[in-house]
C-alpha cells in the first residue's frame, strides 16, 4: 500500500503569532481559519505540505518540543545549505546549528522555530 504524506497538526502557544512565523520567516503560504474537529485551526502550506495549527490547552506547561514525547523538527531540502543559511537570516530566522556534515553527503542546519520546535534545512551533498 502506497501512503502520500498529507499534512502535520502543531499545538501551539500562540496560534496566531506561530503561524505568522512561518509565514514570515519561511515563506509559508496562509491557506486558510476555519474550525477543523471542533477546534480553531490555522492551516498554512509550506513545501508542498499542509500545516495545521491549533491553540494548545492552556493546562499544559510550555515545554520545548525537543523535551517532550513526539516530533521536535520538520525537515527541508535546500540546493544549497550557505545561500538558504543567508536568506533564511535575512528574514530573521535564528540558527543554533548551522554547517554541519551530517554524513559525507549531507550538510544541515537547525532553526529555532515558536514552541521549542525545529526547522532543519537539508543539503544533498553531489
Amino acid at each position: 500500500m502506497e501512503l502520500n504524506f498529507e499534512h502535520i497538526h502543531y499545538r501551539c502557544a500562540d496560534m496566531h503569532a506561530t503561524t505568522q512565523w512561518y509565514i514570515d520567516v519561511l515563506g509559508a503560504t496562509f491557506l486558510e481559519e476555519k474550525m477543523l474537529a471542533g477546534n480553531r485551526a490555522i492551516r498554512l502550506e509550506l513545501g508542498g505540505t499542509i500545516l495545521n495549527f491549533f491553540p494548545a490547552d492552556k493546562s499544559l506547561k510550555n515545554i520545548p518540543a525537543m523535551e517532550k514525547l513526539g516530533a521536535y523538527h520538520i525537515a527541508f531540502f535546500v540546493e544549497n545549505h550557505d545561500a538558504a543559511v543567508a536568506h533564511f537570516k535575512k528574514r530573521g530566522a535564528l540558527f543554533f546549528k548551522e554547517g554541519i556534515m551530517a554524513a559525507p553527503d549531507l550538510k544541515v542546519a537547525f532553526i529555532e522555530a515558536p514552541d521549542g520546535m525545529q526547522v532543519e534545512l537539508m543539503e544533498k551533498i553531489q
